[in-house]
């Protein structure tokens, strides 16, 4: 197990942290953003399969064997990753790789954003599923997903999650080269999230 400190400054935590037994990197500044933590752990990793899990979070569970290159985890509070498609996830965006457990090299071939205009993790599982890796879905709830007043989602209104989503499906459009029409495509389904909210998949479906 890997402990990533992006300059917590949480004393008690960083104790315990160094006191783990487990390997204890901290980072050179503090980014504030996912993205530099989980890239900084998958680069000191070294077994083939791995996974992120936040500090503020609870891990129940995590699959015994492995038939696919990714399995992603099901975490309270958020829709599962069953039958997931590149659509369904612009028209419903949500964070899925917490809990989730892939082969290391994808997490090394697909770096995660570290800027604050995109969700790096809305970009990331895009970016694999346009691929083709195969996955699965943990079949229960395996993760706690605790939302803080001060998180990034919660300091931000609707409206302007949902403009940041549209810039992420433009950088995944722009970043795995897509054909003019289908990048079109994929920004009037991110339009209509920006419209509908969740219930876009309902259009979607006419």
């Amino acid at each position: 197990m890997i402990l990533v400190d992006d300059c917590s400054t949480q004393e008690e935590c960083v104790k315990m942290a160094k006191k783990s037994g487990f390997k204890y990197i901290k980072t050179e500044k503090q980014s504030g953003r996912d993205g530099h933590p989980i890239n900084v752990g998958m680069v000191a990793a070294t077994t083939e399969y791995a996974c992120r899990v936040d500090s503020d979070d609870e891990l129940l569970a995590l699959p015994t064997t492995m038939s696919t290159d990714i399995c992603f985890g099901y975490q309270s509070g958020v829709q599962p990753a069953f039958n997931l498609t590149i659509e369904s996830l612009i028209l419903e965006p949500r964070a899925l790789m917490h809990a989730s457990v892939m082969k290391r090299e994808i997490f090394l071939k697909y770096p995660f954003a570290t800027d604050a205009n995109i969700y790096c993790d809305v970009l990331f599982t895009l970016q694999v599923l346009y691929n083709k890796y195969t996955f699965t879905s943990y079949p229960q709830v395996n993760y706690i997903y605790n939302t803080l007043e001060d998180s990034i989602i919660t300091s931000k209104s609707l409206f302007n999650q949902r403009l940041i989503h549209i810039q992420t499906v433009a950088r995944f459009c722009e970043m795995e080269n897509i054909e003019p029409n289908e990048a079109f495509r994929f920004l009037q389904f991110a339009m209509l999230n920006v419209q509908h909210g969740r219930d876009a998949l309902k259009f979607f479906r006419k």
